[in-house]
């Protein structure tokens, strides 16, 4: 998985993420981390397999949070939307003719009919239109047309535009609160207080300026918390990815911390040990470690050699997810050799280290809860990521 040098562009550090790198290099030689918890603890299974835990984590941590629905650039042109259904609520992402960005219920406000079928495919249009009886509204929702307008003689346009949920588009990523009842505001200051100081880190890295490559949502039999907790430790880097990225990293080498409850995550790559003897501004990023900002509650970016990842995990069911893997590039491919080896990439995280990896030895632990077999789950001492992960989801449950 090694990368053509005229294809990567180092990220710029902030204060922050200067800070952690510099912890890494002081703590290369050694063996333990001056971050990690002093004792093992131990997690309840029942957290990834509850109905009654699922329940509360939808209503309490899904619908109240700002939740990261991917990059804007996916929908670049005026009329370019796409339908999801999210934590059972069907969306519309549309981008308006003003160039801003809407996130609406995918239903009809006659019949409660949904206007666009299909999650993966992004496709553009002057309008949206009801298969049923064609009721026809505009681009930022509003109800436009009725077909027999005196069937409705009290009928008031204006009340019976599509319902918008609160959104912005902060740092290039589009984020909503899934709640149509809510009085919650999801501006962009808001999004920037929620981020706390990630969102320092997103402006550093210029996110905003990145474009779209490739998105893959699918259902997988697993819970969302699983596919979180495997991001927010390096334990496993060597064992079970032995076969696909383990060589381009060093075992068990991170350095990480809090921030609210997100977490800003540096891992170790086999070229760390080079950075030693280079002054700060040649520390790089993406040749001499790998970024991951764990996004409460939901959402991972991975920052890899030349490309960057967003994950969302989006919760069915305690046993389900929709996993949406949005790969985004610094630039447009300027040349064929620069899309194919993109397309390369893509397939190698998505299918092989994403897919057949991590949400594949997911999926076995979602089984193997089920069994009863683990009365707890051992959490060691570099698993202290997750320790702080789980605090934060009981906090919210317990509000």
């Amino acid at each position: 998985m090694s990368e053509p040098e005229a294809l990567r562009d180092a990220l710029p550090m902030n204060e922050a993420l200067g800070r952690l790198f510099r912890r890494m290099l002081e703590e290369i030689d050694r063996p333990e981390s001056v971050e990690w918890d002093a004792i093992e603890s131990t997690l309840d299974p029942a957290v990834y397999v509850d109905p009654g835990v699922h329940a509360k984590e939808i209503d309490r941590i899904f619908r109240r949070l700002p939740l990261c629905l991917g990059h804007a650039d996916q929908l670049r042109e005026p009329g370019s939307m796409i339908a999801r259904d999210i934590i059972g609520l069907p969306l519309l992402l549309v981008r308006d003719r003003q160039g801003g960005i809407n996130v609406l219920l995918n239903v009809c406000r006659h019949r409660g009919a949904r206007l666009l079928a299909g999650e993966d495919e992004v496709c553009r249009r002057a309008s949206l239109s009801c298969p049923y009886h064609a009721w026809t509204y505009d681009l930022d929702g509003a109800l436009r047309g009725v077909p027999g307008p005196e069937a409705f003689p009290t009928l008031d346009k204006a009340s019976r535009g599509l319902r918008r949920l609160p959104s912005t588009v902060r740092h290039g990523l589009i984020w909503a609160i899934l709640d149509p009842g809510t009085a919650i505001a999801c501006g962009d200051a808001d999004v920037a207080r929620f981020l706390d100081g990630i969102d320092d880190d997103l402006a550093a890295l210029d996110l905003g300026s990145h474009r779209f490559f490739r998105q893959h949502a699918r259902k997988r039999a697993t819970n969302w918390k699983l596919v979180m907790d495997a991001f927010q430790e390096v334990y496993h880097i060597k064992r079970l990815h032995a076969q696909s990225i383990s060589p381009f990293f060093i075992d068990t080498k991170s350095t990480g911390e809090g921030v609210g409850p997100h977490t800003r995550i540096l891992v170790g790559r086999d070229r760390l040990g080079e950075a030693r003897h280079l002054p700060r501004e040649a520390w790089d990023l993406r040749r001499h470690a790998t970024l991951t900002h764990a996004i409460f509650p939901n959402s991972l970016i991975i920052y890899h050699p030349d490309f960057t990842s967003h994950l969302g995990m989006f919760p069915v069911s305690p046993g389900e997810i929709t996993f949406v893997h949005t790969m985004f590039t610094p630039h447009a491919p300027r040349s064929d050799k620069e899309r194919d080896h993109w397309d390369r990439s893509f397939a190698m995280i998505d299918e092989r280290v994403f897919g057949a990896e991590d949400l594949f030895i997911a999926e076995q632990i979602q089984l193997g809860l089920r069994s009863g077999a683990n009365d707890s789950l051992l959490l060691g001492r570099l698993e202290h990521h997750l320790r702080r992960f789980h605090g934060h989801v009981a906090a919210m449950l317990a509000a």
